[in-house]
């Protein structure tokens, strides 16, 4: 027999089941001393079809998740199983379709807003077209998107005017706002290549005529446009070398005062007062000649007033001695010719490649003769050398190799210069600093020498090691750069002065390791090493 209780919560299911309270029926129903009642299952059973037909309703009006929510409960009941699990197919199969729609409409929307944040205006309204023209969003970004493509209208209308007024740095200022919304656009690229090619006419001209000042005023209204422009370095390039040009003439440096002018004869041909500049550096530079070859010369750096030694059988003054010129420490006994080529290896810091010639060929490792710098790659056995030239390096290909984004065989290797003589051959050319004549053949990832060297660093005298972007060699761990330079056929190193105060050199012994301001290293006559021997 039911307990009191028991019944009065009973006959309460059944009472919401009758009033349509179906939730709060289906909870009390589920309660398991009343499910276990015959009339507890028959609420639920009852309840079967009341949640079916709202699952519907719930289909219908694309509410999914309360439609499946429905269908679990009307699972509850124990009957019209087929029918609960075609309708759920339906649902779940609906929901995921929707589901993808929202996401591919939020991808849309999203790679829309991008492009137009970035200036690609046309492309963000393109993608735009392919969702819902209702959906608020949508219509929000398209707005956004026509404003600015109204501002930068308005404002390259602004750049025509002004360049026709010949206000050409407030065009330029104009063109770069308008870049700013709209820097895909085509009749932004078409102002810039006018205003550029306006510009540049005039520093040409104003070089031609020898007024450099206003030259480099006129280029420097440009700012960042078209600052890759192969032309604009160019005439970049011809301001420089003319400030240099200047400065040596000031100090009376002379020295390659004429291979400069020479150069800026090629980069402004049509200008008269360099091909005069030429003739004038020539007459210079022959007197020089003929003042170096006559008494004057050979007297050169003679301390006045003061009596110089001079050797039996010649009349050539004595020349200092290594010791009067640099404090050193005492030369091992049997000290030698240095090589051409040697190994540095530094204490945490890698392999380095030390050449001390003039001519430096690059070529595949893989040879009977390997180049200079072996590359592991199909370049051919001499595919290119590396001059060293009047203070400057110049780069001679057997054929067209890539130098700064430009195809060519021959070309002056300037500081940053990316050369690319092949998938696996890429290297940057770097001279850390102008007060020493050595350079950096710095090689890509991708590009690999034997003994794992890095860096070939090619040695004109003095070489420095320690960390920073004015360094030759790399060395994190160290508490102090020091110099590695070359006197007498010997190699040393010593710290770089400290508050004036210059320390005392110490001779580098091939094979041998030494340590010096936190920095360990060895140097060792190079040599290419295979498995177990010498590859040449």
């Amino acid at each position: 027999m039911l307990s009191r209780l028991l019944n009065v919560r009973l006959k309460a299911a059944e009472r919401a089941l009758k009033d349509g309270r179906y939730d709060e029926a289906f909870r009390m129903a589920t309660e398991p001393d009343i499910r276990a009642q015959r009339r507890g299952a028959a609420v639920l059973q009852r309840l079967t079809g009341r949640f079916l037909d709202r699952a519907r309703a719930h289909f219908k009006a694309d509410r999914y998740a309360e439609a499946l929510l429905d269908l679990t409960k009307a699972e509850a009941g124990g009957t019209r199983k087929e029918e609960i699990a075609e309708l759920r197919e339906q649902v779940q199969a609906v929901a995921a379709e929707e589901l993808r729609k929202e996401n591919s409409r939020k991808l849309r929307l999203e790679a829309a807003r991008r492009r137009i944040e970035a200036g690609s205006l046309a492309a963000g309204q393109r993608i735009l077209e392919d969702v819902s023209q209702s959906d608020p969003v949508v219509q929000d970004l398209r707005q956004v998107a026509e404003n600015r493509q109204e501002d930068a209208t308005d404002k390259l209308a602004a750049v025509e005017q002004l360049l026709g007024q010949g206000q050409v740095r407030a065009a330029v200022e104009a063109l770069e706002r308008a870049r700013s919304l709209a820097p895909h656009s085509t009749r932004v690229a078409d102002l810039a290549s006018k205003l550029t090619g306006r510009v540049l006419a005039d520093v040409r001209a104003s070089l031609t005529a020898g007024r450099v000042q206003r030259a480099a005023d006129e280029l420097g209204v440009l700012g960042g446009l078209s600052k890759d422009l192969p032309e604009r370095r160019e005439l970049e390039s011809a301001i420089e070398q003319v400030a240099e040009m200047g400065g040596a003439l000031a100090r009376n440096r002379f020295e390659n005062l004429r291979q400069d002018v020479m150069r800026l004869a090629h980069l402004l041909p049509e200008a008269e007062w360099v091909r005069a500049a030429a003739d004038q550096v020539r007459q210079l530079d022959e007197l020089l000649v003929s003042l170096r070859a006559g008494p004057l010369g050979h007297s050169a750096g003679l301390p006045a007033g003061r009596r110089v030694p001079v050797e039996v059988g010649t009349d050539r003054p004595r020349a200092a001695s290594l010791k009067e010129t640099v404090r050193l420490a005492p030369a091992p006994a049997g000290a030698s010719t240095l090589p051409t080529a040697m190994l540095l290896l530094i204490d945490g810091g890698g392999s380095f490649l030390l050449h001390r010639g003039g001519r430096v060929s690059v070529g595949r490792a893989a040879a009977r003769e390997p180049a200079d710098v072996p590359i592991f790659s199909d370049l051919s056995e001499r595919h290119a050398e590396i001059a060293y030239v009047d203070d400057d390096y110049f780069l001679f290909a057997a054929r067209e190799v890539e130098v700064g984004g430009r195809r060519t065989r021959h070309q002056l290797l300037r500081n940053g210069d990316r050369v690319v003589f092949g998938r696996r051959a890429k290297f940057t050319f770097r001279q850390p600093t102008r007060k020493s004549g050595s350079a950096v053949l710095e090689m890509s990832d991708s590009t690999r020498l034997p003994n794992d060297v890095r860096r070939v660093v090619l040695l004109r005298q003095t070489a420095t090691i320690g960390f920073g972007p004015a360094v030759h060699v790399s060395c994190s761990g160290a508490d102090r750069e020091i110099l590695l330079f070359e006197r007498a056929g010997q190699l040393w190193v010593r710290p770089q002065p400290h508050a004036g105060v210059a320390s005392e050199a110490r001779p580098v012994a091939l094979g041998q390791p030494m340590q010096m301001c936190g920095i360990g290293l060895v140097v060792e006559p190079w040599q290419i090493r295979g498995p177990g021997r010498p590859l040449g």
